[in-house]
């Protein structure tokens, strides 16, 4: 075995561990570069965009937290899609914890460590869908 894959190997059997919050302002909550990136510079697109990742991380949280503890693979669907979203919309925050979460339900279920996953995805979707607010209402 490599030495990256015994390392990675390592790294997949530790419990997880939420990571602690940054503090407030050290990264952005949205990468509003790489949006005009994805929209190709067009506002109307931007605002599109924002606004369906909104809708749907809002709908997508509340379909995990209703699953939570019944149907893992569900849940990782769930999660993976909520992930894709959150990339397009320069989510990245959301895409990570979503990432996290999939991994956890997919290798060790729902117990304490998936609740803590999903209770850090529900702060990082919070966080960015607080942003679109303030965004959207200008």
């Amino acid at each position: 075995m490599s030495q990256s894959a015994s390392r990675l190997n390592k790294e997949l059997v530790q419990p997880y561990t939420a990571p602690r919050p940054a503090p407030a302002g050290s990264r952005p909550t949205l990468d509003l570069v790489h949006l005009a990136r994805q929209s190709l510079g067009d506002k109307d697109r931007e605002i599109e965009i924002l606004a369906l990742f909104d809708q749907q991380s809002g709908q997508g949280l509340a379909r995990l937290e209703a699953l939570s503890g019944r149907d893992g693979a569900v849940a990782a669907d769930l999660a993976r899609m909520l992930a894709a979203s959150a990339r397009i919309a320069g989510a990245f925050a959301v895409a990570s914890a979503a990432a996290v979460y999939e991994a956890v339900v997919l290798s060790s279920g729902e117990g304490d460590a998936g609740a803590e996953a999903l209770n850090h995805l529900k702060t990082e979707v919070t966080q960015v869908r607080e942003a679109i607010g303030a965004l959207l209402a200008r």
